[in-house]
């Protein structure tokens, strides 16, 4: 997916190991890497402070 809206809950896309949780974070805003000029997807993950820049190709949507 390119692009995730803002509040959208998302998880990672690759499978969870065996015997550990799927976090689930929530869309806080979008960002561009200033080395390569990729746009990013900023989540927030339970317990986190502040948001992490992710790929889109690393993030699917929660259901």
């Amino acid at each position: 997916m390119d692009y995730f809206e803002e509040h959208a809950d998302v998880t990672l896309a690759k499978p969870v190991p065996k015997g550990m949780l799927r976090l689930f974070g929530q869309v806080t805003g979008h960002a561009t890497d200033p080395f390569t000029g990729k746009r990013q997807v900023m989540v927030l993950w339970p317990g986190a402070t502040k948001s992490l820049p992710y790929d889109p190709d690393e993030l699917t949507l929660a259901d």
